[in-house]
Order: C-alpha cells, then structure tokens, then sequence
C-alpha cells in the first residue's frame, strides 16, 4: 500500500495567528472550491498547545438553516449549532467552524451578531463560488468584525515540501544568493520537479494522487472530476444564457491563458456586458484570475491601472493541462527538457504563484503593462511592487528569449531591476544595452537583472531584498 504524504500549506501559520489572538475576528476563508480551505481549517485544534473544542457543521448538508440564519435570533441559532453537532456551546473557547457558508448566504451577516453575543467563541468560515451565491440572494459582504483570508493552491514550494527527496533541492534553493554557484545537479532535479508539477498542478487532491502513487493516470481522473465538480456547480446557481456563459469562459480561458482579452473572441454573438458579468463572477470565485494593465510608473500600481485592458489566467496550471489535452503527454515527454517549452504553461504557473505570494488577508491583484504603437508594441508579462519599487517580470518558457519590451520599460520608466524567469539556473547580471532606433536618445542603458528558474518564484522577495542591501552596501 503506498504511504499518503501530509501537505503543509504555508497558510497554516496565518491560521495559527489567527487562533492565538486575544480577541480576534470572523475569519472568512475565500477561495476556489477543492484548493485546500477545510483540510487546512480542519487542523485548528493542532494550533493550540492544549485541547480545543470544535464544532464543525457542513452547510451544504444543512441548508435548511438559512431561514434560521436569516432571522438572526442568536439563541436559536446556537440551539441548532449544538443539537446538528452534538457538541455544547456552553463552554468557553469553542472555535466554530461554518463550512461551504456559500450554501447558507444569511451565515454571513449572522456570524457578526453571533459574534458580539459570544466574544468568548471564535467563528471561522470557507466557502467557494461566494461571489455567485451572494449575487443570486443580494446579500452583501459584510464588514466590521470580519477577517478574510484568501486562499490559492498548493505551490510548488509546497509541493517540494512534501516529497522528502527533494529536502536537500529546498536547502540550496532558499539558500542561494547571488553570486553563489548553483549545482547543475540541483537545477535538473528541480527542473524535473518543475516540469511534474505543470502536469499536476496545486490541487491538493492531484498532488496527494500523485505522491501517494505515482501515477499520471490517477491525475488524470482528478483533474477530470475536479473540472466536473466545478461545471455541476456553475448549474445550482445559474440557468439559461447565463449558465452557457459561464461554461464558455471557463473553457476559453486555459486555452487562452494570457490573451489581452477581447469579448467577441469569447463569444461572438453574446452581449459584452453578459461576457463581462460572468468574467466577474468567476473572477469573483476564484476560478479565474485577471491580469490589469497598469501605466507603472509607481506604487501603488492599482492607483494607474485599465480595467478595460487585461488578460485572464486559470484557476491551476495542472487543470489547464488538463483541459488543453497536455495530461495525455507520455511520461517520457513530460519529462523531456523541451516540455516546458510553453508560453502559456509558464505564464500561467509564474501568475497563480504571484497571486498568492503576499500574505493573503486581501483579495489577490495582479498587473502587467501594455503598449501599443504603430510600429513598436510592447509588453511586460506582470508587475509587481515590493515596497517602494515597481519590479517588471519577463517569463521565458526555454532557456533564452529577447527582451526588447523589457527594456523599453526600464528605459521609459527609469528604472534599474528587473526579474526574467526562465530555464537557467539562477544568475544576477549587469545588463548593458545600447537604445536602438525606436527610442529618441542614443545612449546605453544599465540595469541588473535577476534570471530565476521557474521553481523559484517563491523566492523573488528574499532575493530582491538581498540585492538591495548588497547594493546600499556598497554605495557605503
């Protein structure tokens, strides 16, 4: 019998804080549906040193309680908790745990009152295709005594985690700075990492397949089921033309992925605001992430953004392959070196981990940066700020690749830093180019760029912070 793997989600010590606090808030866990929300809030009692009641109900299985949400009687509400759980609220200290809330949309504002009548009981919720279920009941979110955490998929730093080979690949890979050699060694394991991964992808359910049986086929049926699981939920909350819409965009987009996004490519014969409104929700949801272009001229970078212009990214890499047939790919493919020679894979797995890298108390956002000219289009795949500074990011899906739109940017904006992520093993160089004919001076431009390998965009924060110190050391 193959031995099942525990995950660690790095979201867990947020949690833990969380749990730890003197008075905290609601905790509201948003994300898409099967990322990992229940187990991780399921691990509540293990982050406190002594034992802690919990009472946990599955909405979906008890959606007969909306009424009783809705009323908003406090004694009542807690009858029901207890008597459906079979656990006492009398006690202090009690952490209720109100699952799939989306089922119950009246929950939402109850938890607040729920809240102020028993400051001693701590109340945390998950909920998936929020956005969708509100809508449809014109409930609002609610603020005031509401935390939110905002949940993603299993990196692939956790991912490594999990495996117990690939402990000493972590160890040199949190451990290089620049100007430190890199093993070759190293980077061909983790690129053989990377290249499972893109096939696999961050559903919890995928990866514990896989690293239970090691078997691509078993993925597979995840994957397909997963997708499933998502179609029949698009269906309990929306019919007709509506449902259509849903079902169009949440199939165009993988295969797409990273298209500046026109409506009449989505759907020719469909209204744009109907096109728009289903972007929304499953935006709203978590089943798709947009991309907004920014002018990045400085932070915040939402402060310049289009909302007109952007680009759309997948829930997961591993359901995009999926959904694009690639999970149909033999083994032996999978593992050759020129695999992961896809823009669109290696645009999508840098997205969905940029979206998640900042702790996750506000809704993930993401910019990029566009420029149309009759005869000098340019774009820079995302931006990102880390303090003070805009950081443009390039993505190459080989070992190689021009960057001309990266140096207008850099040119335009004055800036000196930015990160390529490609197949190489990570570098940091001094950059120098002189202007071509497109620009209006004829001078040289200087710059560093940091070349990372794909597997670690984890890691852009600790490295950024590392060449600016090095740098303020030595201007002293």
């Amino acid at each position: 019998m193959s031995k099942k793997r525990m995950i660690y989600r790095y979201v867990a010590e947020e949690f833990r804080g969380w749990a730890a606090s003197d008075n905290p808030k609601c905790l509201i866990v948003r994300g898409a549906r099967q990322v990992g929300k229940t187990t991780a809030l399921l691990d509540f009692p293990s982050y406190f040193p002594e034992k802690q009641v919990f009472l946990y109900i599955n909405l979906e299985e008890h959606r007969n309680l909306e009424p009783i949400f809705a009323a908003m009687k406090v004694s009542e509400i807690f009858s029901e908790l207890s008597y459906r759980s079979g656990i006492s609220l009398e006690s202090e200290g009690i952490i209720v745990f109100l699952d799939e809330i989306q089922a119950v949309p009246s929950a939402f504002g109850a938890m607040r009152y729920l809240r102020e009548h028993r400051p001693d009981v701590r109340f945390a919720a998950a909920g998936s295709l929020l956005e969708i279920a509100m809508a449809k009941k014109n409930i609002s979110v609610p603020v005031g005594r509401m935390d939110y955490n905002f949940m993603g998929t299993v990196s692939i730093e956790e991912y490594l985690n999990a495996d117990p080979a690939s402990k000493e690949e972590i160890k040199c890979m949190k451990e290089w700075i620049p100007g430190d050699y890199f093993p070759e060694a190293v980077h061909r394991n983790l690129s053989d990492k990377l290249r499972e991964y893109l096939v696999i992808g961050g559903m919890p359910e995928a990866v514990q397949s896989f690293l239970s049986h090691r078997d691509m086929s078993k993925v597979s049926r995840v994957h397909s089921s997963i997708l499933n699981t998502y179609r029949d939920d698009f269906a309990k909350y929306s019919s007709g033309d509506e449902l259509l819409m849903l079902q169009r965009v949440f199939d165009w987009v993988p295969a797409r992925a990273g298209d500046k996004v026109i409506y009449s490519n989505i759907s020719a014969d469909a209204k744009a605001i109907k096109v728009r409104k289903a972007i929304e929700l499953l935006s709203g949801a978590g089943v798709i992430y947009p991309v907004v272009h920014s002018a990045g001229n400085g932070v915040p970078l939402n402060a310049e953004s289009r909302e007109s212009v952007f680009k759309l990214y997948f829930l997961d890499v591993g359901l995009m392959s999926s959904l694009t047939g690639i999970t149909r790919i033999s083994a032996e493919k999978i593992l050759s070196p020129d695999f992961v020679n896809s823009s669109r894979l290696a645009e999508q797995f840098i997205a969905q981990h940029l979206f998640f890298r900042n702790p996750s108390r506000e809704k993930p956002s993401l910019n990029y940066w566009l420029r149309h000219g009759r005869n000098a289009n340019a774009e820079i795949d995302f931006l990102i700020q880390e303090k003070e500074h805009v950081i443009p990011i390039e993505v190459k899906a080989g070992s190689s690749g021009r960057m001309k739109s990266l140096i207008r940017f850099l040119y335009e904006k004055n800036s000196s830093f930015a990160i390529r992520f490609d197949m190489n093993p990570p570098s940091l160089q001094r950059v120098e180019h002189k202007l071509g004919n497109g620009l209006t001076k004829s001078e040289r431009i200087s710059f560093d760029l940091l070349s990372l390998p794909l597997y670690m965009v984890g890691e852009i924060s600790r490295l950024e912070e590392e060449i600016k110190c090095e740098s303020n050391h030595e201007t002293d």
